[in-house]
């Protein structure tokens, strides 16, 4: 693999050019994925997999993980992959598996790819319990970056890849109290659990673009970047046996969504950018040229979680909340 310019000095050819389906060698490289198992995650994991990264998917069920890693090698036959356990819903699981990474030679990236975004019952909690939208998509993922930033420090230019989403620069919620927004919900309607997922990606850009102020300030090689899927529907993605069927897929958004989104595969594409581009930048932000689908470029999330003041209120109700300060 031929050796990365410096992440902070982007060219415009850089930002421009790529290709998806011929990414850059990755052989040497490893990347954690949470949520590696299925839909976008698994996608990412198939990608960078084929590519040459041993990706190590990071998944709460051993038998859908098994399914991946099965599925992965009928696709890219010398692909290497491993199983990390995680249950982001279970504080306790995250710091285990942050102790499972500490063994690894070396991480290049870690993809925080894994959320929730529908809840069965009203009230439903994680293991320590919060929401679980806020307390998976938000407060595990942090919880992990802070416990795993001393083994990223490890591997010079390492990355952290999150998750957000378009809605949020479309809605823009104001970001209150965080351990209010991460009490149960009282409702499991789609549109509650909808605003509440919304507002965990809020927080989540907010405590990104902390985490690069932190990183900077700290003279840290590792970069902290954003990554959104566009619209991605599984009735568009291709067949993985034990993984993914598309005729069974999203059945219940296809009238809403199905004219105009991509498939799961290109849903990767972003976060597969953000973790293998050699040239990018720490705080930048990825998403598809068009935002709901395209090609990865370079983008802007909404400006008003890049504000200092309520980037280090978030990071303090978060540590607080998750009991692990940032290294």
């Amino acid at each position: 693999m031929p050796a990365p310019t410096s992440p902070r000095a982007t060219t415009d050819a850089a930002v421009t050019a790529w290709d998806p389906h011929h990414l850059p060698d990755q052989t040497g490289r490893t990347v954690v994925v949470t949520g590696g198992s299925a839909g976008i995650g698994y996608f990412i994991a198939e990608q960078l997999a084929g590519a040459g990264a041993h990706v190590v998917i990071a998944a709460r069920d051993a038998d859908r993980a098994a399914a991946a890693q099965a599925a992965i090698a009928a696709q890219h036959p010398a692909a290497v992959t491993s199983v990390l356990p995680l249950d982001l819903a279970s504080l306790d699981s995250v710091r285990r598996a942050a102790d499972a990474l500490a063994d690894l030679e070396r991480v290049d990236a870690l993809v925080l790819n894994a959320a929730v975004m529908v809840l069965r019952t009203a009230g439903a909690a994680t293991a320590d319990g919060f929401d679980p939208v806020m307390g998976t998509g938000h407060l595990g993922n942090a919880a992990l970056v802070a416990h795993a930033l001393p083994v990223l420090a490890r591997t010079p230019g390492a990355r952290v890849v999150g998750t957000t989403s378009g809605l949020v620069r479309r809605f823009h919620p104001a970001i209150g109290d965080l351990a209010t927004a991460s009490r149960p919900l009282p409702s499991a309607r789609p549109l509650t659990v909808g605003r509440r997922y919304v507002l965990s990606k809020a927080v989540h850009e907010a405590y990104f673009a902390e985490l690069d102020r932190h990183l900077r300030a700290t003279g840290s090689s590792t970069l902290a970047l954003l990554s959104h899927p566009g619209v991605a529907i599984g009735s568009r993605s291709p067949l993985r046996p034990g993984v993914l069927d598309p005729r069974r897929a999203d059945r219940g958004v296809e009238p809403l969504w199905g004219l105009v989104g991509a498939g799961k595969d290109a849903g990767a594409w972003s976060a597969v950018r953000a973790a293998a581009d050699p040239h990018v930048e720490s705080g930048q932000y990825w998403g598809p040229a068009g935002r709901i689908t395209g090609l990865p470029v370079l983008g802007a999330g909404d400006p008003r979680y890049r504000d200092p003041a309520l980037g280090r209120r978030v990071r303090e109700e978060t540590e607080e909340l998750v009991g692990v300060r940032l290294p």
